[in-house]
């Protein structure tokens, strides 16, 4: 925490100057005394910072609240109020205890950034009459539209902001302009400043902008009385003569209320904004921290719990971690939570021996800070990447900004939260039956996803009664987790209905309904299974994973899994010798994994005596059941065979093609076969065959191993067009 002492205390003192206007509006708004929101920023930086499990979270008096603590102390009276405030701050703890923080991981990612986004926006705007010197409303005020005696009754409101703006030029103040504009330039550039002077590297900018605002209405005020700013415009802390009198003014909580039950009912109030405002701060702030920090929320409830319990009985308002304080904090440099712990020391200083000179600070210096600041939380670039991530976090995202601007925090994300689970639901609606159409065998193939409900049924519905006839369907639901049941029902019906349309329907891992049992992972072949196989049932088994690899589907297997199975020993259950084209991979072809088969692999698929003896391994040391030799169609070496290449080392392999090349060359009446694709691919299911007849005439120990059965020897052709695979039978 030590070596970022110069981060934190001058974040410290960021937050505090930023504190004092703040803690004293949201207590003149609250019908509270002034005093009453110093005690709880003070609070919240040297009791709450502390506990918290925060890094950089900044706890005080929150402006989201105004309402709610203005009702209740128009009902109880405020000295009720405190004990409201310190019920409420015990049932934190105890929902702390109960680990009910966990909610805070539930809210959506574009609900946050929204969130972060409309409160820089509503900064920004905020800020910019202060910034120029009219001051109508009190510093701490985050609404958008303010209405007198906070009654939403549009007969008696006022569109402040357009209010605001059509009073500028008659109110705004040419001196607070050069002091936000002057300041606003030393804030932008004296990053830039730092990295090239070595003094400056150790100071904040509002450190500079805050005596420069101080220098310059004090100048004027000698000089040009009539230019300098007037008290409206500067801080007013309240000014009390000596220690004493200000522990007098403050107010103690009323124990005699505890049997009210509306002071009971106003704590259950007051728990649950607070806890719902922090978790939603905690979640907003650790995605602001550089360093990725996580704070446990279960913790900040009861860090937040004891500090309204002491704010309430020391006379201080709800406490609350802040989106604002905090998210400025972060902009301005803070690496650990001492800033807040310095934030509420200097808060403490300050109000006890300091009220007389924070006076003189301008709120257009103050404004010049959050206006930079609340740039960098709604920057463009945040827009054009919740753009860029698609409509259904787009949407969200604008829709809490929106309500955020117009409304308030609590709505915002209750607003936020809903768009953002219907666009989860129209998401899944779309998502959860993946249609698709393979263009070279007119194959349609019906993936669902994990969680398929009632609403994807009408989507089914619709694209299965829209199929054609004589169509060739898969319906695969291996990766669902959940099948609901009138879906399921869909589906039944439609095998029945498939029949009658000459539909070959082909069901893949469509295992039930409601929630579902995972798919159990294929495992590795093992000694006793391998061994308990026929060269038949090996066949059958290729089959089948061909007509997997076809169908566009693929059995469960976690290949770590696999590794883990096979690194003691290996069981393949064939071995197959292919040719070494890029689109034959055996394993995929026929839908095996880690340790399944054994791969040979060569142009030409043609044998020799390193893949002969590579074939007696499998079969008579390893046990595999079957030796498959698989030509493909549109092979390149039987190409080359049947035009004469002649080429080094090439040469020697293709002369073991010629005995095909010659057969269909004799069938045929030929000489040459040249470029004729039909007699082409002739050659190559000959070579199939010879190659078959080969391993039979040239390895007594494979011979033997067949005419015993303990092993079959069969050959294969493989489409590249198609995938499928055609077995010959050899005598």
């Amino acid at each position: 925490m030590f070596r970022h002492l110069k981060y934190d205390i001058f974040s410290g003192i960021a937050i505090f100057l930023i504190s004092l206007p703040l803690s004293m509006g949201v207590a003149l708004a609250s019908g509270a005394p002034l005093l009453s929101g110093f005690i709880t920023g003070i609070v919240g930086g040297l009791i709450v910072a502390p506990l918290s499990g925060s890094a950089l979270g900044i706890s005080g008096a929150s402006a989201g609240l105004v309402v709610v603590i203005l009702t209740t102390i128009e009902q109880i009276g405020f000295t009720a109020f405190l004990l409201a405030v310190m019920i409420a701050g015990f049932l934190q703890i105890i929902m702390g205890l109960a680990k009910t923080g966990t909610i805070a991981h539930y809210f959506p990612s574009s609900v946050i950034k929204g969130m972060i986004s409309g409160i820089g926006l509503i900064i920004f705007i905020k800020q910019i009459p202060h910034a120029i010197g009219y001051d109508d409303d009190y510093e701490g005020d985050l609404s958008f539209f303010r209405f007198e005696g906070y009654s939403v009754d549009f007969k008696k409101g006022e569109y402040s902001l357009i209010t605001e703006l059509s009073h500028f030029m008659d109110f705004c103040s040419p001196t607070a302009i050069v002091i936000t504009l002057s300041s606003i330039i030393i804030l932008l550039y004296w990053q830039s400043l730092a990295k090239k002077i070595l003094f400056f590297r150790v100071m904040h900018g509002s450190l500079i902008i805050i005596p420069l605002g101080i220098f310059i209405n004090q100048f004027l005020l000698v000089f040009y009385p009539k230019l300098s700013l007037e008290s409206e415009h500067l801080v007013n802390i309240p000014v009390t003569e000596t220690t004493l009198e200000l522990l007098q003014s403050i107010h103690s909580p009323d124990f005699l209320q505890f049997n009210n039950p509306a002071v009971l009912t106003s704590a259950l109030t007051l728990a649950f904004f607070c806890s719902l405002e922090s978790l939603v701060s905690i979640e907003i702030v650790d995605r602001l921290d550089p360093h990725r920090r996580m704070t446990p929320p279960n913790r900040e409830l009861i860090a937040q719990g004891i500090g309204n319990f002491i704010s309430g009985l020391l006379g201080g308002l709800p406490i609350a971690q802040v989106v604002v304080r905090s998210s400025i904090n972060i902009q301005a440099g803070a690496q650990s939570k001492a800033s807040a712990f310095f934030s509420g020391l200097f808060l403490l200083t300050a109000v006890i021996t300091l009220p007389e000179f924070l006076n003189k600070i301008p709120l257009a210096s103050l404004a010049s800070i959050l206006l930079v600041l609340s740039y960098k939380l709604a920057h463009p670039g945040i827009f054009k990447k919740m753009y860029n991530a698609g409509r259904y976090h787009f949407v969200p995202f604008c829709a809490t900004i929106v309500v955020l601007l117009l409304t308030n925090l609590f709505i915002a994300i209750v607003v936020g939260v809903t768009c953002a689970l219907i666009a989860i639901l129209l998401e899944s609606f779309k998502a959860a039956v993946d249609f698709k159409e393979l263009q070279t065998d007119e194959k349609i193939i019906f993936r669902l996803s994990e969680n398929v409900s009632f609403l994807n049924k009408a989507n089914l519905k619709n694209k299965l009664n829209n199929l054609p006839r004589n169509a060739e369907v898969v319906i695969d639901a291996t990766r669902s987790r959940y099948l609901d049941y009138d879906v399921f029902q869909i589906i039944r019906d439609f095998r029945k209905e498939a029949a009658m349309k000459h539909i070959q329907l082909t069901l893949k891992n469509v295992r039930g309904f409601g929630i579902l049992e995972p798919v159990q992972n294929v495992r590795a072949f093992t000694l006793e299974n391998q061994q308990a196989l026929t060269p038949a049932e090996v066949l059958e088994i290729l089959k089948q994973g061909n007509s997997n690899f076809v169908n566009n589907l693929k059995s469960n297997r976690d290949l770590l899994e696999q590794v883990n199975d096979t690194q003691l020993g290996q069981f393949p259950i064939a071995i197959i010798l292919s040719c070494m084209d890029s689109r034959t991979s055996v394993e995929l072809v026929f839908d095996q994994g880690l340790g399944d088969v054994f791969s040979a692999r060569v142009a030409g698929n043609v044998i020799n005596e390193d893949i002969l003896g590579s074939m007696e391994y499998a079969c008579k040391v390893a046990g595999s059941k079957l030796i498959l030799v698989l030509g493909h169609t549109h092979c390149g070496a039987i190409k080359g065979a049947c035009a004469q290449v002649k080429l080094s080392h090439l040469t020697g392999l293709l002369d073991k093609i010629q005995p095909a090349v010659e057969t269909v060359c004799r069938e045929n009446n030929l000489e040459q076969i040249g470029q004729n694709s039909h007699l082409i691919q002739k050659v190559a299911e000959h070579n199939v065959h010879l190659v078959v007849q080969q391993i039979k005439q040239r390895s007594a120990v494979l011979n033997e191993l067949l005419e015993n059965g303990k092993i079959g020897i069969v050959g294969g052709m493989y489409d590249i067009e198609t995938g499928r695979v055609e077995f010959y039978t050899h005598p």
